[in-house]
């Protein structure tokens, strides 16, 4: 974890400092001189590229109870360093290129003597990112899959409807409203099952209970119950994982932890996983005796398994998938990666995972990930979106 806090604090302090030298060379000229001296941009640019990474720490590691709309605040700000320092990096980019083209020399002639039009480019569309990423944060989505699993139901019912949530994060700055939306959304959908792929806390499972969540997930229907597993965040808050599965309990929730539950009707054989976290560096060392170890093999949970069952596994993040398919999973449901949530890192969480969103088939077994309805850190979607995850399964021999 101290590698997680340290990159928290080194990644704002490169793009701040690449994007602090971008602005004095675009807008230095038409910006007052006292904000231009050095005692006064740099100290300010500290302060801006600190700001997310000092709330967060102190709010995650030390249970500093800071305002709501600082930590709101502080994460818009960080999602447009990020945007505003991969967008400057595309123009600089394309200006060397442009350098090494003689018949736009004019061009660049012409840009060297106005800086601030880039400079203005690259703010314009940073902002449109910021605001088109805080709307599909807070406009949720319905993603439909069909999908077909060849075995049959013991219930002789040739469907079911299947509908995911994944990646909730709730926290201090989360909205109400909108948890009690995508409820009744999902209710009105009349799923026959409900999952939730983890991650449903982000990091302290007190805002759970101080937003009134165990009664707002409570109201959750479906037909065959609502069934969790666990994610990397779950670990977190106080090392103490058993409270948030107090807490999903207390909201009328089933908690499988490396388990293999048989739903007799249906009819099919639900398998949980602990997250891949477990027992790695990637937990908190703080984490009780009981979640001490790694997680269950995938085969030692299929061994229990009847296997003329359709098998449906939940499992946080989409590793291991040749393990789901040598093992015969038939249909695998997981969230973690929330497609990258915001540009550029949607670019590059696909080099970690080999599916990021969406469904992948090989054979007999299905996969669909998640990109999640919450945010971490920032709350900004772009291009991913808030998503709830409604696949319609059909079961034929």
């Amino acid at each position: 974890m101290n590698y997680f806090f340290f990159a928290m604090f080194a990644i704002p302090a490169i793009l701040g400092t690449y994007l602090g030298w971008r602005i004095r060379r675009a807008f230095g000229a038409m910006l007052p001189r006292w904000l231009m001296a050095w005692y006064v941009f740099w100290p300010l640019v500290i302060i801006i590229m600190a700001s997310f990474p000092l709330a967060h720490y102190s709010s995650r590691r030390y249970g500093v109870a800071l305002p709501p709309w600082l930590l709101l605040g502080s994460g818009t700000l960080y999602g447009a360093l990020v945007m505003g320092f991969a967008t400057t990096l595309i123009v600089d980019a394309l200006a060397l290129i442009a350098r090494c083209l003689p018949f736009l020399r004019g061009v660049r002639a012409y840009v060297c003597r106005h800086p601030h039009y880039p400079g203005f480019f690259v703010l314009g569309v940073t902002v449109l990112q910021v605001i088109w990423g805080l709307h599909n944060a807070y406009t949720p989505r319905e993603t439909h899959y069909s999908l077909t699993v060849h075995k049959p139901l013991k219930s002789g019912a040739q469907q079911l409807r299947i509908v995911q949530l994944s990646d909730l994060h709730i926290s201090r700055i989360s909205s109400v409203a909108l948890m009690q939306s995508m409820v009744e959304r999902v209710n009105r959908l009349q799923p026959d099952m409900i999952v939730i792929t983890g991650d449903i806390i982000d990091s302290s499972v007190k805002p759970y209970f101080d937003q009134g969540m165990p009664r707002i997930l409570g109201g959750l229907q479906s037909r065959y119950g609502v069934y969790v597993t666990m994610g990397n965040h779950e670990y977190f808050g106080g090392g103490s994982p058993q409270r948030n599965i107090d807490a999903y309990t207390r909201s009328n929730m089933r908690v499988l932890r490396d388990e293999t539950l048989y739903l007799d009707d249906p009819g099919i054989t639900l398998i949980g996983r602990d997250d891949w976290s477990r027992g790695t560096s990637f937990a908190p060392s703080s984490v009780s005796r009981d979640f001490a170890g790694k997680r269950a093999s995938l085969a030692a949970l299929t061994a229990r398994a009847d296997p003329a069952t359709p098998w449906i596994l939940l499992d946080h993040q989409p590793r291991e998938i040749d393990t789901s398919v040598a093992q015969k999973i038939d249909l695998q449901f997981s969230g973690h990666t929330h497609n990258g949530q915001f540009f550029p890192l949607n670019l590059i969480v696909p080099f970690f995972y080999q599916k990021t969103w969406g469904m992948l088939t090989e054979g007999t077994y299905t996969l669909i990930v998640s990109c999640g309805f919450g945010t971490w850190g920032t709350p900004l979607r772009f291009p991913a979106y808030a998503e709830i995850v409604v696949a319609d399964v059909a079961f034929q021999p």
